[in-house]
């Protein structure tokens, strides 16, 4: 008889073991499931965050470093003669350059699309012009030069020269002085250049 009660306590126990173990098993696995994803929020969240802030500014990575190097040696200039608002400059390059990715920009350190010769250095490349507001696509020598800088100082002089008669130190009055004096003949030119300013911030430059 002793005997027959303990085989009954064995298997009597025997359930209830099996479901502790089943319920551990349960809380082992939700738990991870849970953790796993949490993790996978906070991952998704932060791949967010960044590509927020990554486009917050509105530029990509190469218009940044192109406005970068326009920008070091446009200010450089300004601060030494006073000229052409650093802007002014900045924006002129990445209308006719487009952003720094011109044959013209990467063959002749030519940002600007300024014509004929530099110290007798000249090349050809098809250019954009516009007769009776219609595009029309013409081969025409450009100036081409040593370095960046030099482009700006000719630029600068050229621009102070032929298209701005006093200082100016308004962009917007500049881009307007550029569009009536005929510095391009693109008939929407003086707003597209204050579009670009104000776009990219770039009058930051000009203090």
């Amino acid at each position: 008889m002793p005997k027959r009660r303990r085989t009954r306590r064995q298997h009597n126990s025997h359930p209830v073991a099996a479901t502790w173990i089943f319920v551990m098993i349960l809380l082992v696995l939700g738990g991870g499931m849970l953790l796993r994803g949490r993790i996978k929020t906070e991952i998704q969240g932060g791949a967010v965050t960044q590509t927020s802030s990554s486009t917050e500014s509105g530029q990509s990575v190469a218009q940044q470093r192109f406005i970068k190097k326009m920008a070091a040696p446009a200010v450089r200039v300004y601060r030494e003669n006073g000229q052409v608002l650093p802007s002014i400059v900045i924006a002129q390059a990445i209308l006719e350059s487009s952003w720094g990715t011109s044959e013209l920009f990467l063959q002749a350190n030519n940002p600007f699309g300024v014509k004929g010769a530099y110290q007798g250095r000249t090349k050809s490349f098809p250019a954009t012009e516009y007769v009776n507001n219609k595009k029309v696509t013409v081969n025409a020598n450009f100036r081409d030069y040593p370095t960046l800088t030099a482009a700006i100082l000719d630029h600068d002089a050229l621009l102070k020269q032929n298209y701005f008669k006093g200082t100016v130190t308004d962009y917007r009055t500049a881009a307007k002085l550029l569009q009536s004096n005929g510095y391009a003949t693109d008939p929407h030119y003086a707003r597209k250049l204050m579009n670009v300013i104000a776009t990219y911030n770039l009058n930051q430059y000009d203090t």
